[in-house]
């Protein structure tokens, strides 16, 4: 696992940015995952802006739901599958044939996964208490994707989109931290000074399943870009520098 220090959000979502489109140049034809929530939004204006730029060609990749609510109608204004096709899919022009979820089931995705070739990059935001998708505390290191409940913490977070606790779903969906593992470039972006304490938990600890984050340090494939707010108090590093572990 390698830790990537940036100056600021921005610079964050620039670096992020530059790894998709590396990875794009090297294989038009990618499997690629995104994370839903605030931390990759500036990530998607930097894709869109390129995009519209004719800086980059999305036009033949593949993109994998990571985690989506359970029992949502489709037009449900919570679905995460709407929420990332609002900020990234339909303004890059992606077709829902080229997007692959959760609607016919775990086995299905996964299934569609091995017929792709197996996931190219995936990009994780990392969770108030350490959770990668919906993958909570407690997650197996070779868990699958799997229908999950969802934990206190984890509703606490999530209210903070739809308004309250009682408006967020209970369970949900999740590519499994096995199913994470075996992707061949995976990428978790933090950001800002709340998640210096549980960025501190995942990188220093030894990796144990009561932190589902602390598996990345066990892929050599893995790196984490934060930025420097997300690293205050944390880590004693200094800006663009880069640790391994």
């Amino acid at each position: 696992m390698k830790l990537q220090i940036k100056p600021d959000y921005e610079t964050l979502c620039s670096a992020v940015a530059d790894e998709v489109f590396a990875q794009l140049s090297c294989k038009p034809v990618s499997v690629l995952v995104f994370p839903t929530g605030n931390t990759p939004l500036g990530l998607f204006k930097v894709l869109v802006t390129a995009h519209i730029a004719n800086r980059v060609d999305f036009g033949q990749a593949h993109f994998v739901m990571l985690d989506e609510y359970a029992d949502l109608e489709a037009s449900d204004h919570r679905s995460l599958s709407g929420w990332l096709r609002r900020e990234l899919l339909d303004p890059i022009g992606i077709g829902q044939d080229r997007c692959h979820g959760f609607e016919w089931g775990m086995k299905a995705i996964e299934e569609t996964i091995a017929r792709l070739g197996g996931l190219d990059l995936v990009i994780l935001g990392l969770g108030p208490n350490g959770h990668l998708g919906f993958n909570e505390p407690g997650s197996a290191f070779n868990s699958r994707a799997r229908l999950i409940d969802l934990t206190p913490a984890s509703i606490r977070s999530n209210s903070a989109y739809w308004g309250a606790d009682d408006l967020v779903p209970r369970q949900g969906y999740t590519l499994g931290l096995g199913t994470i593992a075996k992707a061949r470039s995976i990428i978790l972006m933090v950001s800002g000074a709340g998640k210096a304490s549980i960025l501190r938990n995942c990188t220093a600890q030894k990796p144990h399943t009561s932190i589902p984050a602390s598996c990345l340090q066990l892929l050599p494939q893995a790196k984490i870009y934060t930025d420097v707010a997300a690293v205050s108090n944390a880590l004693s590093t200094q800006p663009d520098s880069q640790q391994s572990k």
